[in-house]
């Protein structure tokens, strides 16, 4: 290897492999974009034992420090004291009035879920009914009764319960007739009228928590009989129990147990005629889950529209059912009048694919989502389109590697005495904005050197991120001298043999992305449109299409500001760098006016900006794809949270999981920490940023655990020495994350450091722990004493 691509190794794998390939005589070659390629396959799996190996090592060399400090820190001391916080704990958790456990309502199924509701356009009308609604099916509360005990958890079967029909029925046809009585719609749409506006509100259409709160009390007050629970208390009970499961995240099955058991089955009149008390207890548990699925929740779900802003928020939204409706139509109505949506027609010869939209709330709008419906052998032929454009798009515009242009300009700026402007823009309907006809034009351009006859061939690949060695990736590329592989930055890859090659006409892939361009189709009711404006969101050429689109539009409208600064774009999020404040300002002019020539339009709200004098307000720290940029020293952290916690953890049971292991799947999961490479840096950030990072970053790993510990467990108490032993091995996983990213930029890092890294770290983490804990009565009395660090 040359000087060059030796230095560049050691930077990527670091010092042992570049000495290995040098001893080995292991010729790797750069390509322009920091991808290696090795002579074949064999070299390849040989380079990628050895750095599999090396990483290995670093792994020991931190576990070791790890199982070192443990034991070091193990003295008949710290044995008498655990000795003395264990009886602590005990004696403490002994006067603590835990939640109780019901006997008869042990292993019982009484978790609930509340589903959103379709999301597919057209979605609910406004008179939608349940097909297994009861209450409005049955004719007789003995029906609804009977229907209770034989359809609700069928697996619980119940014997001597025949002498409670007679007062039950009643009561159930009583319900069943307030139910029939009570205007739904008109409480619904006085209470959305009456709201006051809330500029905090995610989404303008969206009811308020305390509205919902209000209308439920109503239902409880004037459809739900007093009888039927015995008491005002235990009314209070199942109120609270309805507001909280309001109020549960998106994925998370909600548990009626505790509610249940702390009622007062004394007072209800009903089961009084049971004489067994199991039986009485059973009865109650099957009404109650029956009384919130069957009930409850179908009212719900048939008034409001049940929703999240996105995917990754868990917060539902609550939209009343006329409301969503009105919204539906006034996006299909707009989507038509502006020949978004046009009349399909007939096709002989093809038939372009067929998808159905799916739509996403926002704060005063929709965002449409496009849900392709492609036969296997399409998905195929996309793929390799797929392909075809991203090499295209990479070769013309380079890779999107935030944390490489962020480097690069730390270090081009840092040392510079002038203040610098920074401004932060985002695109307007990025996906919808795109003129089709200009963006067909574009791409032909950057064809036009291609050859008619393209060879597709298989490459061998191991990314540099990647950790685990059982297995090589094989990918297809377009293999051409004006086409760059689309290999990340330390990749290592290899190619095979010519055998594994295929051709592929250049007029065929062209043929196939003007048909996405200009022919898809979405089916709304029995209704097909042709999408005639901008390009799907949610396709899967969609991405590169509007990357290729948006490059173009800067490269072309905004040579100007590249010759005097820089700009990083990530799919429809755009960063200026200048010195310039002339410049600055005439930026800030073109984001103002937008590019009507390609038009292309920016979201004033989300413009920010360091320069003074201008409209608009200021900011010292700009917020950019999720991290916070000081605009005077140019670190970076990454941005404060600002939805609650625990509205951004799954909460979804996957492979039947215990909750035990999915507290360990989940609080395992350190991309979650986004300690990232950008932020790590000790050339962009300073050691007290990354301090400061560290420091947010425990405190977030603990709120995370505390949060599923509290959502996850009812007892806690039986449980404790296997969430301490969950939490006592995360936190040394955490810290072996977190040294292991400062490895990458202190290669040669002692032993001794290493070890005080450990310990600061775990002693970060031990602290919040006490912290949060502490606050909490249960978890207080429980883990307190025996996390003492």
């Amino acid at each position: 290897m040359d000087d060059y691509t030796a230095k560049s190794v050691k930077e990527v794998f670091g010092t042992d492999f570049q000495e290995y390939c040098s001893r080995h005589t292991i010729v790797l070659k750069e390509n322009k974009y920091g991808a290696f390629k090795a002579p074949n396959v064999n070299v390849l799996k040989e380079c990628i034992d050895v750095i599999e190996k090396y990483k290995l090592n670093v792994n020991d060399r931190i576990q070791e420090i790890q199982k070192y400090k443990q034991s070091s820190n193990v003295s008949k001391r710290s044995k008498r004291q655990h000795k003395t916080n264990t009886l602590k704990c005990q004696k403490a958790h002994s006067g603590t009035a835990d939640v109780s456990t019901n006997l008869y309502l042990t292993n019982l199924q009484l978790n609930i879920c509340l589903y959103d509701t379709s999301a597919v356009l057209p979605g609910h009308t406004v008179n939608t009914i349940p097909a297994d609604y009861i209450l409005n099916t049955a004719k007789s509360g003995n029906e609804i009764y009977d229907f209770i005990i034989k359809n609700t958890m069928k697996e619980t079967v119940i014997i001597d319960y025949e002498v409670s029909i007679p007062s039950i029925s009643c009561l159930l046809t009583q319900l069943q007739k307030q139910h029939k009585k009570f205007h739904y719609f008109s409480i619904i749409k006085h209470l959305y009228e009456k709201q006051e506006i809330d500029h905090k509100l995610k989404c303008q259409y969206e009811l308020t928590f305390k509205q919902l709160k209000v209308f439920f009390n109503l239902i409880f007050a004037k459809v739900v009989p007093l009888k039927l629970f015995g008491k005002l208390r235990n009314i209070k009970k199942m109120k609270k129990a309805m507001f909280d499961l309001l109020d549960t995240p998106r994925l998370k099955s909600f548990n009626l147990l505790p509610y249940i058991e702390k009622l007062d089955i004394s007072c209800i009149a009903w089961l009084q005629n049971i004489q067994s008390v199991e039986v009485q207890w059973l009865v109650l548990a099957k009404f109650i889950k029956w009384f919130f699925n069957g009930f409850l929740i179908k009212v719900l779900r048939t008034q409001f529209h049940i929703t999240s802003l996105s995917a990754t928020n868990n917060k539902r939204l609550y939209i009343t059912r006329p409301n969503w409706c009105y919204i539906q139509k006034k996006f299909i109505k707009q989507k038509i009048r502006s020949n978004t949506l046009q009349p399909d027609v007939e096709y002989n010869e093809w038939s372009p694919p067929i998808g159905i939209y799916k739509l996403r709330a926002k704060h005063s709008n929709v965002r449409p989502i496009f849900m392709s419906q492609h036969q296997p052998n399409e998905k195929k032929d996309l793929n390799i389109v797929f392909q075809f454009l991203r090499q295209v798009q990479i070769t013309e515009y380079g890779f999107n590697d935030f944390y490489k242009r962020w480097k690069t300009i730390t270090q081009k700026y840092k040392s510079k005495t002038e203040s610098l402007c920074l401004i932060s823009c985002d695109v307007m309907d990025a996906f919808g904005s795109i003129i089709q006809g200009h963006l067909h034009d574009f791409i032909l351009s950057l064809c036009n050197k291609l050859p008619e006859t393209l060879t597709l061939r298989t490459y061998v690949i191991k990314s540099g991120k990647c950790v685990d060695s059982d297995s090589l990736h094989y990918k297809q590329y377009f293999c051409h001298q004006n086409l760059e592989l689309p290999l990340s930055p330390g990749t290592l890859y290899a190619c095979t043999s010519r055998n594994n090659c295929q051709l592929i006409k250049k007029s065929w892939l062209l043929e196939k992305i003007w048909k996405y361009i200009f022919y898809q189709r979405v089916k709304i009711r029995k209704k097909i449109y042709i999408i005639g404006k901008g390009i799907i969101q949610g396709g899967m050429l969609s991405p590169i299409l509007s990357d290729i689109y948006y490059n173009f539009v800067l490269n072309e409208q905004m040579s100007i500001f590249l010759k005097s600064g820089e700009i990083i774009r990530y799919t429809d999020d755009i960063l200026y760098i200048t010195e310039n404040e002339i410049i600055a300002k005439q930026f800030l002019q073109v984001i103002k006016t937008g590019i009507p020539k390609y038009n292309c339009w920016f979201k004033e709200l989300k413009t920010q900006s360091n320069i003074s004098n201008i409209e608009g307000k200021t900011t010292k720290s700009i917020n950019y794809i999720g991290y916070k940029i000081n605009s005077n020293t140019l670190e970076i952290e990454p941005k404060d949270l600002s939805t609650d916690m625990r509205y951004l953890i799954s909460f979804s049971l996957k492979n039947n999981l215990t909750p035990l292991e999915l507290l360990k799947k989940r609080i395992n999961n350190m991309t979650c920490l986004k300690v990232s490479k950008v932020v790590m840096d000790n050339t962009i950030n300073s050691k007290t940023t990354i301090k400061t990072i560290l420091q947010k970053t425990c405190l977030f790993q603990v709120k995370r655990a505390y949060i599923l510990i509290k959502e996850l467990f009812i007892d806690i108490h039986k449980i404790v020495p296997d969430i301490r032993k969950i939490i006592k091995n995360n936190n040394k996983k955490v810290a072996k994350h977190i040294i292991k990213g400062i490895l990458n930029f202190e290669e040669n890092m002692s032993q001794s450091d290493i070890w005080k890294w450990n310990n600061r770290i775990l002693c970060m983490l031990w602290r919040f722990y006490k912290n949060i804990f502490k606050k909490d009565k249960i978890l207080r009395n429980i883990f307190i004493e025996t996390y003492k660090h």
